[in-house]
């Protein structure tokens, strides 16, 4: 029997729309040899609590990682996720190489922040962000973190990983620009679609055995207004401050305006004033206390605000200057784009267990150990 091969590619805001909307012929035909699956992403819908989830098969509550830029409620200090010093749980390639499941693994991801998260085990670890000579020499030369050819050169190198070293476990992640910056229907969206489609197709042509997973971390919609709930809340008596979730340092992706924020109050006395307060703010969706907000999205209690909030379909949260303001970007983070798909291609299991991206993680652990 030969050597069981695992690969899964997270398609960084690959929702249904910017599939239907391309010509993917190639995912189309894994999609029909396997199945299709509309799963759910976690709650907050950011590439950090996502990829993080995915990649070691866990809810936030187990691998500790709920933000893009965390606060500590106690000393009220912020820093941005982008490394393994948030992680508490062991990465699919750590479990892979102790269950005796791999003896070569390799992570292939567009931002360095993930690289730095989610390289625990991993014998091949590249991030196109800053990509390694030898690559660049036999791949080419890769653009700027803002545009569509990082992600291609992403995948060349993600072929060239699985020709040249036949790790038995391999994970890829790309990135969000272009659909942050262009509807499904666009044309730069297509091109991108295709052309990750086609280097797809040259993949599975190399080696049509290898088990094969493509989900997203989260979806991605229009947005038209923005909200800052911190502010909402201090102009009505209850000082307090907000971060989006969203929040990292590539900020022309997203501007830091996302779905979901956690507030941060000066004095937790105020926290079922506060609560209230927010239901009336407008584009206010849902409003949790954190105990509540852990035990319904399954967070790290101790790795989010005193509340947690999602807004409405059109609405961002971020640090503003005013209140409330009109904006026009696509972004993400709410319950709203929380639906993605998940393929499987000679997979041993169906669509029907599948209901979390990050149930590709779980399965994968339960059938090593």
């Amino acid at each position: 029997m030969s050597q069981r091969k695992v690969l899964v590619l997270c398609i960084d805001a690959g929702g249904h729309d910017y599939l239907e909307a391309s010509d993917i012929p190639n995912i189309r035909k894994l999609a029909e040899a396997g199945f299709y699956k509309h799963a759910h992403t976690v709650i907050p819908s950011v590439t950090n609590v996502n990829n993080v989830s995915i990649a070691t098969g866990t809810f936030p509550e187990t691998h500790g990682i709920t933000t893009n830029y965390h606060v500590d409620r106690l000393t009220g200090k912020g820093e941005f996720v982008e490394d393994n010093r948030f992680l508490l749980a062991p990465t699919l390639f750590e479990r892979a190489k102790t269950a005796g499941f791999a003896k070569k693994t390799a992570l292939l991801v567009t931002k360095k922040k993930l690289l730095r998260m989610l390289a625990g085990g991993t014998d091949i670890a590249i991030a196109a962000e800053d990509p390694p000579a030898e690559y660049v020499a036999e791949i080419g030369p890769v653009e700027e973190i803002y545009s569509s050819e990082i992600n291609w050169w992403l995948l060349r190198a993600l072929r060239k990983v699985l020709r040249e070293h036949d790790p038995e476990l391999a994970y890829c992640s790309t990135t969000d620009w272009v659909q942050h910056k262009y509807a499904p229907d666009e044309a730069p969206s297509r091109q991108h679609m295709a052309e990750l489609d086609r280097i797809i197709g040259e993949i599975v042509a190399d080696e049509p055995e290898r088990e094969i997973y493509i989900t997203a971390d989260h979806g991605m919609l229009p947005k038209v207004s923005a909200l800052d709930p911190g502010r909402w809340l201090t102009e009505h008596g209850i000082p307090s401050s907000a971060i989006p979730i969203i929040k990292d340092r590539y900020v022309a992706h997203h501007g830091n305006l996302g779905g979901a924020a956690y507030v941060f109050l000066k004095h937790h006395a105020d926290l079922s004033k506060a609560i209230e307060t927010l239901r009336g703010a407008p584009a206010v969706d849902e409003v949790y206390a954190s105990d509540e907000a852990a035990s319904q999205f399954g967070l790290h209690l101790d790795r989010i605000g005193d509340i947690f909030v999602l807004a409405d379909r059109n609405t961002v949260f971020g640090e503003l200057t005013a209140t409330e303001a009109p904006v026009a970007i696509r972004s993400h983070g709410s319950r709203y784009e929380s639906d993605v798909p998940v393929i499987g291609y000679n997979s041993p299991w169906s669509a029907d267990d599948f209901a979390y991206n990050l149930d590709v993680g779980r399965l994968f652990l339960q059938s090593i150990t």
